[in-house]
């Protein structure tokens, strides 16, 4: 019975360090999506800005934790957004703009049912927003444009079927860069990393 274990455990060899590898990957991955999800949870909480924060790009993205190019894109969102009527709008009773808006943040983030719906609904970001020039609070829900994507897949070119493993970056609004590789199944299965083709491409976003 061991004579056969050992020839079997000998033939399928590659393919074992390949499934030990692709649990590996799995474990490191989950411990990571745990860790970047414990992040995001906490960044999801309701922050006070100061107005002058909106102003300064590099201030605003430290203080939400997001790239620049949606700090920038969230400054000229709330420019165009201050012309306009609010999605919805309440009244608070207290002596300072300051104590307003941190105790607005703090309702907030307990779900307090008392606001409206709109401030409760969960986004990647909550900006309470210290507006002295209209002695007022404002309150931002912000969704954020993702600077990094990963994707993966199956495809087949004249018959061969190969694995697509692509990244992009989303480096400004309406435009990113793409790099993919093709790997080849049949050789991963044996433990080598081979590929069958590559493509680097620009993507215009619309």
């Amino acid at each position: 019975m061991f004579e056969i274990c050992r020839n079997i455990s000998e033939k399928n060899k590659w393919f074992l360090i390949l499934i030990t590898l692709c649990l590996l990957m799995l474990v490191g991955f989950f411990c990571l999506w745990q860790n970047t999800k414990k992040a995001e949870d906490t960044y999801r909480q309701a922050v006070v800005l100061q107005q002058e924060q909106l102003e300064q790009t590099q201030a605003l993205s430290k203080a939400l934790h997001i790239s620049q190019i949606n700090a920038k894109e969230l400054q000229t969102t709330y420019d165009e957004l201050k012309a306009k009527p609010p999605v919805a709008s309440f009244t608070v009773s207290i002596p300072t703009l300051e104590l307003a808006a941190a105790q607005v943040a703090e309702r907030i983030n307990k779900q307090d049912a008392t606001l409206p719906p709109e401030t409760l609904e969960k986004t990647d970001r909550t900006a309470v927003v210290k507006n002295d020039t209209e002695y007022k609070v404002d309150v931002l829900k912000i969704n954020l444009d993702k600077a990094w994507e990963v994707s993966a897949g199956v495809g087949s070119h004249r018959g061969d079927a190969y694995i697509p493993i692509g990244l992009q970056r989303n480096y400004d609004r309406n435009k990113a860069v793409v790099a993919e590789v093709h790997l080849v199944p049949e050789d991963l299965v044996k433990g080598k990393i081979t590929t069958s083709g590559w493509e680097v491409k620009h993507v215009w976003r619309f």
